[in-house]
């Protein structure tokens, strides 16, 4: 696969996730900023996830399908790992910023 192709093949599957939405707040996890990354190598696909909160009760849930969207795109001899950073800490400010508006945060991470 070029350059050009491994490009556009990650533009589908960032479309493809933003089908998935966090349970809780239902909104998918791209607007989210809940993508950390996501690496394309020849035959494997890494996402990394950011939690919402240190004690996301739905990570579980937001792992299987986020993993399972990138499944439905890729050829079936790729691999796709899926982690979830616990490390990392979200805030407000990764989301994208007609969401973070709708929902009410400004620019600051403060509610209005």
């Amino acid at each position: 696969m070029n350059e050009d192709e491994m490009v556009h093949l990650r533009e589908q599957l960032l479309q493809s996730l933003r089908q998935v939405a966090d349970p809780e707040i239902g909104e998918n996890i791209v607007d989210l900023g809940l993508i950390e990354y996501l690496r394309l190598s020849p035959q494997l696909a890494s996402l990394g996830l950011v939690p919402t909160s240190a004690t996301c009760p739905m990570a579980d849930q937001i792992m299987e399908e986020a993993g399972c969207a990138l499944e439905n795109l890729l050829p079936s001899d790729w691999r796709v790992e899926v982690d979830m950073d616990w490390d990392l800490i979200w805030t407000p400010e990764r989301m994208a910023p007609a969401l973070r508006t709708r929902l009410g945060w400004a620019s600051g991470g403060e509610t209005q």
